[in-house]
């Protein structure tokens, strides 16, 4: 068993950080192997005193008194590190007992240098909630697949492993730090593979206001990715090359691909079959409306949360983009929900 060092960045959590703390103290690892380090990214709630108690207790606390974004606090943490391994999370989901141990057997492979975990949600009830579980189904299919395959591209940045010594310090001003962590130990001739029994859980975002907001952030950070990784879209190894463009960079233009397929449908819409198409899609847009105003009434009509799923994601995209372009989108992060 590795030393390992468990590094998180909290900004105003003063409702979840000690459950946080409780939940890596209580972890099924030889204690004198695991270093906890918990940095707070300018706290102005009580995030820094509930921690301070625990400071004593195998934990290293460092109290930044400048907001300056998630990327520098791990950045930060894991200058302090010792650990031959790094883990991360966020605060508010929490760890099987047994999580860090399914992450780090992992690296007994030598060509492995990433490992992301399983991030299992609570049940919802929500039309947002039952098509994200969905979505995540998917995800965690892909994920298997490209492990086997080859490497997996991104981490979920709840529950991630990395090693010490190949961990290059993005930018400070990174957004998705569980997308640059694993594409810079890529980018050294490592692999990165899904544990699906390295377990966190915790709750979905329920509601569309704050599911867009995540959505826009994170697709902001996506573009934001692509410039600096932007090596990453030349051709080196083919089936990694196939793997970044259809997983990593298809669904960051999908958005731009419906709104072309929609244009193009209506200026073709006196021809057979594109007639068809375009009522298609139509039908396809008035679900999703359908789904908004069911949500909002919260009667359940089936199926037609896919389509409101897919139109708010979609939707998010599109602002996410303009949100890097004019540098709207800053590395700080507030609460969604």
């Amino acid at each position: 068993m590795p030393n390992v060092s468990f590094i998180l960045a909290a900004y105003n959590e003063e409702d979840y950080i000690e459950t946080k703390i409780k939940n890596c103290l209580s972890l099924d690892y030889p204690k004198d192997k695991l270093e906890i380090i918990i940095g707070s990214d300018g706290s102005d709630d009580k995030t820094n005193e509930i921690a301070e108690k625990y400071s004593r207790q195998d934990i290293s606390f460092f109290p930044y008194p400048e907001r300056r974004g998630k990327m520098a606090v791990i950045n930060d943490g894991v200058s302090h590190a010792k650990g031959e391994i790094l883990v991360f999370s966020d605060i508010y989901e929490l760890f099987d007992s047994d999580a860090i141990k399914q992450l780090i057997r992992n690296f007994v492979d030598p060509t492995i240098g990433a490992v992301t975990g399983n991030h299992i949600s609570n049940p919802s009830t929500t039309e947002i909630g039952k098509a994200t579980l969905l979505y995540w189904r998917y995800q965690r299919w892909l994920q298997r697949t490209e492990s086997r395959l080859e490497t997996i591209l991104s981490c979920d940045g709840t529950i991630y492993a990395c090693r010490r010594d190949l961990f290059v310090p993005p930018p400070k001003g990174t957004i998705n730090d569980d997308k640059a962590v694993p594409l810079g130990v890529i980018q050294q001739g490592y692999r990165v593979v899904f544990e699906p029994e390295a377990i966190a859980r915790g709750d979905l975002i329920h509601e569309p206001k704050a599911f867009f907001n995540q959505k826009v952030r994170g697709q902001a950070g996506m573009y934001q990715i692509f410039w600096l990784f932007r090596d990453m879209f030349m051709p080196q190894k083919p089936l990694l090359w196939f793997i970044f463009l259809s997983h990593g960079v298809g669904p960051v233009i999908a958005p731009w691909l419906l709104l072309v397929l929609l244009v193009s449908n209506l200026a073709l819409y006196s021809i057979y079959p594109y007639s068809l198409i375009l009522v298609l899609q139509l039908l396809f847009y008035f679900s999703s409306l359908i789904g908004a105003i069911s949500h909002h009434l919260k009667v359940r009509i089936p199926l037609v949360h896919l389509p409101y799923f897919v139109v708010i994601s979609n939707t998010a995209s599109l602002v996410g983009f303009w949100a890097y372009i004019f540098k709207l989108q800053k590395a700080t992060w507030k609460k969604v929900a």
